[in-house]
C-alpha cells in the first residue's frame, strides 16, 4: 500500500496537468500595468475636475503645457538705440512691413519643404470619395459623409479654464431621458457632417449604435486621409482592413491625446521669420532623411517648422524590438538658443518617459548644446531605450522594477510594445 500511494499521486498529477492543457491554463497569465493614480489626473488628482481617460486634467494642462507658447515671446523695438546684434525674433512692424513680409513667406519654395497634404491630392482624393458606390449601407438613400470637415478646434487656454473654474457649477437634478440614441439614422449622419475627425471617432466610441452608423456612412478612404493627416510617417505594411479601427488604435495608443491636437495646429505666418532658425532646421530635415536606415524620421507640421512629428524604431536586443514609436517636437522661437520640447506620442514603459510622453533625457533639460541637430536628439533618445538612466526617474516606480526585477520590467514593456506599437505590423482587427 505504502509503495502505491506515490504513484497514485503522481498519476493524479499527471491527469491534473492534461487537464489543465486541455483547458488552456498552462499559458502564463498576461500581466498589466497601472501608473498610480490613473483614473484621476497626474497633478492635481482631481481637484480641477475629470481627466476624461487622459494623464492630465484641462486645467493642469494648460497650466504645465501651454497651448501656443510661441505668443509668449512676442517683443518690440525698444526706443533706445542699441548696436544692432542683438536683432528681436519677432517684430511688430506697421502694415506695409508685414505685406512685405508675408509675400516673403509666400516666396517660399514648396519643394523644400516635406510632401504633406497637396491640395491637389486632396481634390484627387474627393473625386475618388464620390465615385464609391453606397454599398452596405442601412438606407441607400443616406449619403456618405463627406470627407471634407471643419479642422478640430484648439486646446483650450488658461483664461478659459480659469473662468471656468471662478464660475460656480450647477447642482445636477435628477437625471433626464436621453432621447438622442432615438433619433433616426438621418439625423445623425447630418449631426456628425458636422463634426471635425476627433470629435467624430470621439463620438464612435461611446456607443455601438454609432459606431454602426459611423461605419455604414463614412468610406475607407477618409479615415484614411486623416490618419494619414494625424501620423504622417505611418507606413501600413500588412493590409489594413478597417480604417476606422486603424483611427481608433492610433488614438487608444497615444499617451495624451491634447498634444496630438496641439501638434496638428497650424502655426499661423509671422511678419519676420528668424532666419537662422528657419535654415537650420531645413538642414536638419535633410540630415533625418539620411539616418533612415537607422530607423529615425522626423517631418515638419507646418510650414513655419514649429511642429515636427518624428518616429523611432524600438533597438535590436531591446524589449521595444519590433515597434515604431511616434514622437511629437515643438520648436521655439528662440531656437537653437533654447531646446525643443520632445514628447511621446506612443505609449511606452519606460523609467525615464512619464505618463504624459515627456522624456527625461540631460541634454534637452540642462545639457543642451548648439551643436546638436535633431537627428542626434533623435539618436539619443533611441539609445536611452536601451540604456535607461535608473538615478533620476521621471517615473520612480519603473526605475525600482527596472533594478529589482529586471524580467517584469521587461516583460512589461514587451507587452505594451507589441500593443500601442506594431499596428504597422499588425493591424488591429
Amino acid at each position: 500500500m505504502a509503495s502505491t500511494s506515490p504513484e497514485r499521486k503522481l498519476a493524479s498529477v499527471l491527469d491534473s496537468l492534461i487537464d489543465s492543457e486541455d483547458e488552456g491554463d498552462l499559458s502564463p497569465p498576461v500581466e498589466t500595468f497601472n501608473f498610480p493614480s490613473s483614473e484621476t489626473c497626474w497633478v492635481c488628482n482631481g481637484y480641477y475636475g475629470p481627466n476624461f481617460d487622459e494623464p492630465l486634467c484641462g486645467t493642469c494642462h494648460s497650466f504645465l503645457y501651454p497651448t501656443n507658447p510661441a505668443e509668449n515671446v512676442l517683443t518690440t523695438l525698444s526706443d533706445d538705440e542699441d548696436s544692432g546684434n542683438d536683432e528681436p525674433l519677432y517684430i511688430t512692424a506697421d502694415k506695409d512691413k508685414q505685406e512685405e513680409a508675408d509675400d516673403d513667406a509666400d516666396d517660399i519654395d514648396p519643394e523644400e519643404l516635406p510632401s504633406g497634404a497637396d491640395e491637389e491630392e486632396e481634390d484627387e482624393e474627393e473625386e475618388e470619395v464620390a465615385a464609391i458606390p453606397v454599398e452596405n449601407i442601412q438606407n441607400p438613400n443616406i449619403p456618405l459623409l463627406p470627407i471634407q470637415r471643419p479642422p478640430p478646434s484648439a486646446p483650450r487656454n488658461l483664461p478659459h479654464f480659469m473662468q471656468m473654474l471662478s464660475e460656480p457649477r450647477p447642482v445636477d437634478g435628477e437625471p433626464s431621458e436621453k432621447k438622442i440614441t432615438s433619433l433616426p439614422v438621418e439625423m445623425m449622419v447630418s449631426i456628425f457632417s458636422y463634426l471635425d475627425d476627433m470629435s467624430m471617432w470621439k463620438a464612435s466610441e461611446v456607443c455601438k449604435q454609432w459606431r454602426n452608423i459611423l461605419e455604414l456612412n463614412t468610406s475607407q478612404l477618409m479615415w484614411k486621409k486623416y490618419l494619414k493627416e494625424r501620423w504622417p510617417l505611418f507606413q501600413s505594411i500588412a493590409d489594413v482592413p478597417n480604417w476606422l479601427q486603424m483611427y481608433s488604435a492610433l488614438m487608444s495608443s497615444c499617451f495624451c491625446r491634447t498634444c496630438l491636437l496641439q501638434m496638428a495646429l497650424k502655426s499661423p505666418p509671422r511678419p519676420r521669420e528668424n532666419a537662422i532658425r528657419m535654415k537650420l532646421l531645413r538642414k536638419d530635415f535633410g540630415l533625418v532623411n539620411s539616418y533612415a536606415s537607422e530607423g529615425i524620421e522626423a517631418i515638419p507640421m507646418d510650414i513655419q517648422n514649429t511642429y515636427w512629428q518624428a518616429s523611432i524604431l524600438g533597438p535590436a536586443g531591446s524589449p521595444y524590438e519590433g515597434g515604431k514609436f511616434f514622437l511629437y517636437i515643438f520648436f521655439p522661437e528662440s531656437y537653437p538658443m533654447i531646446p525643443p520640447t520632445v514628447r511621446f506620442l506612443t505609449k511606452i514603459l519606460h523609467p525615464n518617459v512619464s505618463r504624459h510622453g515627456d522624456v527625461g533625457i540631460d541634454i534637452i533639460q540642462h545639457n543642451w548644446s548648439l551643436a546638436l541637430t535633431v537627428s542626434k536628439l533623435l539618436l539619443s533618445v533611441q539609445s536611452l531605450l536601451t540604456d535607461p538612466f535608473t538615478e533620476v526617474c521621471m517615473e520612480p516606480q519603473l526605475g525600482h522594477m527596472y533594478e529589482h526585477d529586471r524580467r517584469r520590467f521587461e516583460n512589461l514593456a514587451r507587452s505594451w510594445t507589441w500593443k500601442y506599437a506594431m499596428f504597422e505590423v499588425i493591424p488591429p482587427r
